[in-house]
């Protein structure tokens, strides 16, 4: 007879925290591509570990190039497929702990990736445990797919479609519970400005990535502004000067977000040229490429651009400045924006490309996903919520989303929690791409039940 689902959680708390800090501490944000390591040692190494510890588990494992990775338990033939990703955002700024040593705090642990997406890889590796240790029957295989790429492109789910099979039926642990079915497209791109010449910035940087809202920016400023900028900055506590041997550092503070939900942040990339616009000193040719960044990242819903628009399936659509610098004596400002069914892929490229063009910059670096949409009445998307509402008694709903998870890159694929309202929350609690991420303990076995009462129910659905 099968163990006690609860009884089986329990007797494994530990080893749950366990194993995710060993992935937490490792620092895997993508870099420099290395041999062997096409996304950089630090992807590579958090790989290696997570590959390591499902072998620990029985299960077996594949490194498919170093491009990405899976772990499979049970038939070959038919199989379920769960995708996580190991590589992480950039930390940011203001965390109370080390971000990379996975902490735990008021019944939370603490860290870069604990809930996207480190933590609930552990979580779905431990409920393929409970199938093992009780040699359930299985109609379906399980395979936990090792995503490595999935922050900066999802070049690495591409290439396990190119060159392995897809599962019967995916899920990413990578969203809010019950079950996303549905997700924007999202479009990036750099927009270039012209020359900006020998102005008065020399140094300008904001952000940490594309699909964040900047909470920091900073630009390195001539000497020769210090008394301007001072009483530009006056009252300010958004706006901080400091005196440099070079020049003057110029700093913004606003509040990340995730891109597809922007609203709950603060653009410190608009705050910092705005800053610099209302100064009174930069050039000219600076001056209206400034001015222009400034416009377009003053609201997050498209206005700018002309991609405003509603459909009555998703959110309204929604743009973000996520990535700011000065390059080759030129601003760029990387957007990102989450569109709807109401405006087609290429004309979201075609207003964005237009109104960049009007003020003088160009697009480079351009990636467009479309939006995707699957039943709510798929069976699995009905079994799924089912099991959702069973073990945590909440109303569960199917909905749609802004965000976007490898579920829209896959064939018969959704996102499946981790996240979900929860009471009680420490203020200090940050979720995923903000400081301070954290993924409750109590949070964490709860979903542990979820996921093995799903691979034990789909093995009855006609997947």
């Amino acid at each position: 007879m099968a163990k006690d689902i609860a009884q089986f959680i329990a007797e494994n708390e530990q080893n749950i925290k366990r194993d995710i800090k060993r992935l937490i501490d490792i620092k895997s944000v993508k870099s420099a591509p290395e041999p062997g390591a096409p996304y950089g040692a630090g992807v590579r190494a958090a790989q290696l570990e997570a590959m390591k510890f499902c072998e620990e588990l029985g299960l077996e494992t594949v490194d498919c190039e170093g491009r990405i990775a899976y772990a499979h338990y049970g038939r070959q033939d038919k199989f379920i497929g769960v995708i996580a990703h190991m590589d992480v955002v950039p930390e940011g700024n203001g965390w109370d702990t080390p971000p990379y040593d996975c902490t735990e705090r008021d019944g939370y642990l603490v860290g870069r990736g604990t809930s996207d997406d480190k933590g609930p890889f552990v979580i779905a590796a431990y409920a393929v445990k409970y199938l093992i240790e009780n040699k359930i029957d299985l109609n379906y295989g399980v395979r936990l797919i090792i995503g490595l790429d999935e922050e900066t492109g999802m070049s690495d789910i591409e290439y396990y479609k190119a060159h392995y099979p897809q599962p019967n039926f995916t899920f990413t642990p990578d969203a809010d519970f019950p079950v996303g079915h549905g997700e924007k497209g999202i479009y990036s791109a750099d927009l270039v400005s012209g020359p900006v010449g020998e102005g008065a910035v020399l140094l300008l940087e904001g952000g940490v990535a594309s699909n964040v809202v900047a909470d920091h920016a900073q630009a390195l400023v001539r000497s020769a502004a210090l008394d301007t900028l001072k009483k530009a900055a006056q009252g300010r506590s958004d706006i901080r000067l400091t005196e440099q041997e070079n020049g003057v550092l110029v700093e913004a503070f606003g509040r990340a977000a995730h891109a597809g939900t922007p609203a709950t942040g603060i653009n410190a990339n608009h705050i910092l040229m705005k800053f610099l616009c209302e100064s009174g000193v930069l050039e000219p040719q600076e001056q209206a490429a400034a001015s222009f960044i400034a416009r377009l990242t003053e609201s997050y819903d498209g206005r700018a651009f002309g991609i405003d628009a509603q459909d009555g399936l998703f959110a309204p659509n929604s743009i973000i400045g996520g990535v700011l610098k000065k390059e080759d004596g030129r601003f760029v400002l990387n957007v990102n924006s989450r569109y709807n069914t109401a405006i087609e892929p290429k004309e979201i490229e075609k207003r964005i490309e237009n109104t960049a063009n009007q003020a003088g910059f160009t697009v480079c670096n351009m990636e467009n996903s479309g939006p995707f949409y699957m039943s709510p009445e798929h069976p699995a998307v009905q079994t799924m919520c089912e099991i959702y509402g069973e073990v945590t008694g909440a109303d569960a709903r199917p909905y749609v989303m802004s965000g976007g998870t490898y579920a829209r890159h896959m064939d018969n694929a959704v996102s499946y929690g981790i996240e979900c309202p929860q009471e009680n929350v420490p203020e200090w609690v940050g979720t995923a791409h903000m400081k301070n991420e954290a993924l409750g303990i109590e949070h964490a076995k709860q979903c542990c039940e979820i996921y093995i009462k799903t691979f034990l129910r789909l093995q009855q659905v006609d997947l």
